[in-house]
């Protein structure tokens, strides 16, 4: 299993979690087995002020290898795929169960499974051309990682079900809007933003 695909460091009391498969950081099976393992290994020890989300490079994730993951959860091939997918299940509740901040810092495309890892995280700041998007439905899938309960608890039911269902794009401003995500700043502000947020919110130390 590759460990670099998702990378963990600290500075001082705050930790980044960076996707690191640029430039489309998509989430592969490696990618969730080493989300598995950290949820296992490093998540429950954690002592933070909170947690930032990113990225590496352009984009947030363009989302899930659908080739890959529809062959694992199809069973082919002697893999357990309702195991899969439980697991990640747990690790994104593990996510969004941290007893700090954890904050998404969005730029570029933030797509399919990528945006169910942002829904996951308590605060969503994004720059001004970030593009989100839960593309499934139009390959004839849904949103398995809690992204469904997730979005109409921050839009709504009948707009979460529009934005599932239709696969649309949707522009930072609009996310904004909608309650999608909490702040809009330059991309060259999201991390300085998304630390000053989790040193306002975090907890003392």
């Amino acid at each position: 299993m590759r460990d670099d695909v998702l990378l963990y460091e600290e500075t001082g009391s705050i930790g980044r979690l960076t996707l690191n498969a640029p430039p489309r950081n998509e989430m592969d099976v490696n990618f969730f087995n080493r989300f598995t393992a950290m949820r296992r290994s490093l998540f429950p020890g954690l002592k933070l002020k909170g947690l930032i989300v990113r990225g590496a490079g352009r984009h947030f994730s363009s989302g899930a290898n659908v080739e890959e993951l529809g062959a694992l959860l199809s069973g082919r091939d002697g893999h357990r795929g309702e195991e899969f997918l439980l697991e990640n299940v747990e690790s994104f509740l593990a996510l969004e169960q941290m007893p700090f901040p954890s904050v998404a810092a969005v730029s570029g495309c933030c797509f399919g499974v990528g945006l169910e890892l942002a829904l996951a995280c308590r605060y969503r700041i994004a720059a001004p051309r970030a593009v989100f998007s839960c593309p499934e439905a139009t390959f004839g899938l849904m949103p398995g990682c809690g992204g469904t309960i997730r979005l109409q608890k921050l839009v709504g039911p009948a707009r979460a079900a529009e934005i599932i269902l239709s696969g649309r794009m949707i522009l930072a401003e609009e996310a904004r809007e909608l309650g999608l995500i909490d702040l809009i700043v330059d991309r060259s502000e999201l991390l300085k933003s998304a630390e000053a947020l989790v040193m306002k919110l975090g907890p003392r130390l």
